[in-house]
């Protein structure tokens, strides 16, 4: 068989999985999306992914066009795909940041890219255009990777807890971004069925890594970016007595337990003493010198190594009943603290009775 040939089918069958994977993709976000701002994002991103897949199937049918203008003009249509991806990483890094009327200011360059090639269809056009685009995904991917630390630094200030809403799988994504955007690019200027393959094969594998890691993550509050109303309106009683302030919030803790919460917010905090988020928060960082989150695990971290130390439950029984999400995140909190594991740290300090009962039961 000819070479030329399978490498023309082969791209055809990596056309048609991609466009039937991509559609699945979308039904299923679309559907499964109810009440969940990201994953209804995520679900009209892919359907505009999905419009893009039809009119590549015109390339793969009637293959003239390859090589004519209509060729061109799809290539640039191509490129309106490019800012809704960056719809999705603004969301992830900035929840409820994203509005139509952004996504609309966004899109406007390569819509009148468009328009000006199709009214004087020029060679330079053509070129300037794959280049601002792939300036602007260069641009975008910058802006992300300064942004995850500073998403991380704000989830600190409002979440006790961080398993399944950070970000650090994105630097996974911006990395195959970076190979898909370079497999365009090259794609669009330089036409083989090869290029066109590998195009295609990279779509399913970044919408694959993308799926899975955004159908996990839970939809993090708008308190990260926002101040509610009730921070403006509530004012905190003790605001002129720090020290009376810092023994509330130590007896509250101590009373009612709140850090035995795995999914305790600093809202759930301002709600149990009748104050607002964002005076708490302050009075942290400001006050006490430390974090929402950094705050509440010390005190997990204590209630986990009173356990170690009188109890002979297991590791992840401590770890659950501490109020940790997972024996990884308790082993490096108490690894950090502690300078040691807790397993070690149990063996140096747990009484001799216990510790015999703990190795008849192993």
């Amino acid at each position: 068989m000819d070479g030329n040939i399978v490498y023309i089918q082969l791209m055809q069958y990596t056309a048609g999985a991609s466009f039937m994977f991509l559609l699945w993709l979308c039904v299923y976000f679309l559907r499964n999306g109810s009440g969940n701002r990201l994953r209804q994002i995520t679900g009209w991103v892919l359907l505009v992914w999905v419009i893009q897949s039809v009119k590549d199937m015109a390339l793969i049918w009637y293959p003239t066009v390859r090589f004519e203008f209509l060729h061109h003009v799809f290539v640039l249509i191509d490129m309106t795909a490019v800012p809704t991806c960056a719809f999705l990483l603004f969301e992830l890094t900035r929840p409820g940041s994203m509005t139509l009327p952004r996504a609309v200011l966004h899109e406007i360059p390569f819509l009148l890219f468009i328009l000006v090639y199709v009214l004087h269809p020029m060679e330079t056009l053509y070129e300037s255009a794959i280049a601002c685009a792939v300036a602007y995904g260069t641009v975008v991917m910058l802006y992300v990777l300064f942004e995850i630390p500073a998403y991380h630094k704000r989830l600190k200030q409002s979440y006790s807890y961080h398993e399944r809403i950070d970000l650090r799988w994105l630097y996974i994504i911006l990395l195959s971004f970076v190979a898909f955007l370079a497999v365009w690019s090259l794609s669009s200027t330089y036409y083989s069925e090869l290029n066109d393959t590998l195009y295609y094969l990279l779509t399913c594998v970044i919408w694959s890594l993308i799926s899975y890691f955004i159908n996990r993550q839970e939809q993090v509050l708008d308190s990260l970016t926002t101040r509610s109303h009730q921070d403006i309106e509530t004012a905190p009683e003790n605001e002129e007595n720090p020290h009376q302030f810092t023994l509330q919030l130590h007896r509250i803790f101590e009373e009612e337990h709140l850090y035995l919460n795995p999914k305790l917010t600093i809202m759930d905090l301002a709600q149990a003493i009748g104050t607002n988020r964002t005076y708490i928060s302050n009075y942290l960082n400001n006050v006490l010198g430390t974090t929402f989150f950094d705050y509440v695990n010390q005190y997990r971290l204590s209630y986990a190594e009173q356990l170690l130390r009188q109890t002979k439950m297991s590791i992840e029984e401590i770890a659950d009943r501490s109020g940790f999400n997972s024996r990884s995140t308790f082993r490096r909190a108490f690894l950090k603290r502690f300078g040691c594991t807790p397993s070690h740290y149990r063996l140096q300090h747990l009484p001799k009775e216990i510790e015999k009962e703990i190795s008849l039961t192993q």
